[in-house]
């Protein structure tokens, strides 16, 4: 299940999102063309907390998500659907109806109605039974999912920038490892995280409780 997304020019390689190394987990490089790779720490956030989005019970993201349906889970500061944060790994593979590809302990990744997902236990990513830290969603290789999970403000993957930045008027922006522009909306110690790299559609969003956002997972 190697997978990778891409729009436009964007494409999914590796694996959690696929991969030529054998391993899963959506991150990009700072081109257009992404691909999944190896782990890496996050990158702090340099932005002030940006004025929070609509805020989320702890449970919010998994109460009326349909694990089979992509399109009723939510996407917000609790996590995506039935990929919550502070879950474990075991949770997660529990509800999925998709295989799981563990690219490597504490990182899970999933293909799911031309979804990737990517959930990872945390910043070490070397304990499979810690809290889940970070959820990543992204479209594998460009091609529009059915139906996809949304923020309560109604973005998705291949919503535009702009429509992003008029759902949150808060919106800070900083750079990440690879030189792209992370848009972040932060409440607490959980923000949510969009990517477009430079094509003005989303083409990642992740939900992370560890304040940042990792440049990349699996990979060689």
């Amino acid at each position: 299940m190697k997978h990778r997304q891409g729009v436009a020019a964007v494409l999914v390689t590796a694996a959690v999102a696929l991969a030529a190394s054998g391993c899963a987990g959506p991150a990009p490089s700072a081109s257009p063309a992404v691909s999944s790779t190896a782990g890496a720490t996050a990158v702090p956030a340099t932005a002030s907390a940006a004025s929070p989005g609509p805020a989320a019970s702890p449970t919010a993201s998994a109460a009326a998500a349909d694990p089979s349906d992509p399109g009723t889970w939510l996407i917000d500061f609790a996590g995506i659907g039935p990929l919550t944060l502070g879950s474990t790994l075991g949770q997660v593979q529990a509800l999925l109806p998709a295989a799981v590809d563990t690219c490597r302990p504490g990182v899970d990744t999933y293909s799911l109605d031309g979804l990737g997902l990517t959930a990872v236990t945390g910043i070490d990513e070397t304990d499979p039974a810690a809290p889940i830290q970070i959820v990543r969603l992204l479209r594998i290789d460009g091609t529009p999912a059915a139906a996809q999970p949304a923020t309560a403000t109604g973005i998705t993957l291949g919503s535009t920038v702009a429509e992003l930045q008029a759902a949150y008027p808060g919106l800070q922006s900083h750079q990440g490892m690879n030189g792209t522009t992370i848009y972040q909306v932060v409440q607490g110690s959980a923000s949510l995280d969009f990517e477009d790299f430079g094509t003005g559609e989303l083409q990642i969003i992740s939900v992370s409780s560890s304040g940042g956002v990792g440049a990349e997972y699996c990979g060689a």
